[in-house]
């Protein structure tokens, strides 16, 4: 009979901080607020809405106009506190009861929170030394040259402006767009001509193709290059040479102003606020992994959340449908300010603990905080049950769930005797996430599976314990297989890698005692991979028996 789980309630602050006063951000304090819930909008800047970071040019007005109303709406709540001129100094505990320490005019304020957005904003490089150029009056970046259309629509009228784009750097969609929307600009001037100096040109984006189309039919002049043309900038003159492939010469044009491309990357506070957060930096200096389990908007820290620039290189639509999901996951978390969790979820016992740090340090989700006392706290609403502290724990102190040490055993000794005649027995350990999933999709499909085989399922892998495998082959299993999520996608990010750790200790002990350690291994897989789950498991199958 299966015992019913006691749950209990924990109150939750339903205070949230944003970290970002861009229109990100501001939009994200708007949306937070309409909610139902008070909002902390910090940002180191002098003003709202100023951090705006690399778009395309605004050439309508509509975006100002977007930031307009927001600013309004902001400035006119009662439920967002606006604290500009002010970066975030520290932050400890976990969701539901965060603490930050904000700075800011010689003064340092403790806020207490339930949950944190950051709405960092992309910043812009611009790559001229990498064309040999000095930016001047007749060579501008890209956002100069934005900022030039906006003062004055005609700024270049009567001119020839040439743009380099994706021959500095790889292709990127929102560069493409933000040179293609300038062009356009340009072309729509009197006696002004657009030519565009590109590499690969990545029109993959809505409208891009449109808009690229529409240059050339204004008269923009497109020069397809492998390489970058030879450059020279003396004093107001410029000149470009470069191999025409259609005359199969080097022709020179000599335009009255160069438009260089920018880099567009992640703001360098970014690296700050991970350490801070506890969250993990994935590529390019960006606040979010390539896992999976982390879109849309989410870290490896519950109640944590990122959008926009902070987390990938997004126009500004896709921005603000990132706010739109962390709204989202904001009510989610925060509720009415309470939570029902299973209160078995992680148990500590006390009497155990060595208060060796272990758990702390191991923790992929920031679930372990450290009571007055010096004694490890199990935050409940952080925990995702993984089982990686438990498994890592050298005094067996922590248990979780319906996952807890002598369940596990008591699996493992039954899967180990419940064997099939004229076949090995293989106890494979599955991660619920990937494994016992493509377990069943083998199974749904008729694909082929050892007879022998018995599946226990784990949360993670990284639940595995080595005392798990050793009990069953002790208690009869002819091998053990570890099934884990690929490295990159755990959804505990670390528990395939701490996983792969055990799997080889394990067979160093079983060589050390003589035994071959091909009996255990250790694979990855993902939920619809039921064929590569089936010919693991048989490839096992053949090992075990020599055929």
């Amino acid at each position: 009979m299966t015992q019913e789980t006691q749950m209990e309630t924990i109150n939750l602050s339903t205070d949230v901080l944003v970290v970002g006063a861009g229109m990100t951000g501001v939009k994200a304090a708007s949306e937070i607020a309409a909610s139902g819930y008070r909002v902390v909008l910090i940002d180191a800047g002098a003003g709202l809405g100023m951090a705006a970071g690399p778009s395309v040019a605004d050439l309508d007005g509509e975006e100002q106009a977007t930031l307009e109303a927001l600013l309004e709406t902001v400035n006119g709540s009662e439920m967002i506190e606006v604290m500009t001129g002010t970066r975030m100094d520290g932050a400890a505990g976990v969701p539901g009861d965060f603490r930050v320490w904000l700075s800011g005019n010689d003064d340092i304020v403790e806020k207490n929170v339930g949950a944190i957005v950051v709405a960092s904003e992309l910043v812009a490089c611009p790559l001229n030394e990498a064309y040999g150029l000095n930016l001047s009056d007749t060579v501008v970046s890209q956002s100069q040259l934005e900022a030039a259309l906006r003062e004055n629509p005609s700024a270049f009228s009567g001119k020839s402006v040439a743009f380099m784009v994706g021959l500095a750097q790889d292709g990127n969609p929102l560069v493409l767009e933000r040179v293609l929307k300038s062009v356009l600009a340009v072309e729509n001037m009197v006696d002004t001509s657009a030519y565009v100096f590109a590499g690969d040109l990545k029109v993959a984006e809505d409208g891009l193709e449109r808009l690229y189309l529409e240059c050339r039919d204004k008269g923009a002049m497109y020069f397809k290059l492998n390489e970058i043309p030879a450059v020279t900038q003396e004093g107001r003159s410029l000149s470009i040479t470069y191999d025409d492939p259609v005359l199969q010469r080097k022709v020179q044009l000599v335009p009255d102003v160069i438009v260089v491309e920018e880099a567009i990357g992640a703001d360098q506070v970014n690296a700050a606020l991970a350490e801070m957060l506890n969250i993990d930096v994935g590529s390019m200096g960006f606040l979010q992994t390539d896992n999976v389990h982390r879109y849309p908007v989410s870290t490896n820290r519950e109640g944590i959340f990122v959008v926009g620039g902070s987390r990938r290189v997004k126009k500004r639509y896709g921005a603000l449908m990132d706010v739109q999901n962390a709204a989202i996951r904001v009510r989610s978390l925060l509720g009415d300010g309470t939570i029902t969790v299973p209160a078995n979820k992680a148990v500590l016992d006390t009497g155990k603990c060595t208060f060796c740090l272990t758990c702390l340090r191991c923790c992929p989700h920031g679930a372990i905080d450290w009571s007055a006392d010096n004694k490890p706290v199990i935050s409940a609403v952080a925990c995702q049950g993984c089982g990686i502290c438990a498994a890592e724990c050298p005094m067996d102190a922590i248990q979780i769930g319906d996952f807890n040490d002598a369940e596990m055993i008591d699996r493992v000794t039954q899967s180990a005797a419940n064997t099939t005649e004229g076949s090995p027995t293989i106890v494979a350990f599955c991660c619920q996430n990937s494994g016992l999933e493509a377990a069943r999709m083998a199974e749904s499909f008729g694909m082929p599976l050892p007879k022998g085989l018995k599946t226990v399922a784990v949360p993670c892998a990284g639940k595995v314990d080595i005392g798990y495998v050793m009990h069953a082959l002790a208690e009869g299993a002819d091998g053990v297989v570890i099934m884990a999520c690929h490295n990159g996608n755990c959804k505990s990010e670390k528990g395939s890698l701490y996983a792969s750790w055990r799997a080889a200790n394990a067979k160093g002990m079983l060589e050390a005692i003589g035994i071959e350690e091909n009996r255990i291994c250790f694979a990855t897989t993902a939920s619809n991979m039921g064929a590569d789950f089936s010919g693991i498991l048989m490839e096992m199958e053949k090992t075990l028996t020599g055929k």
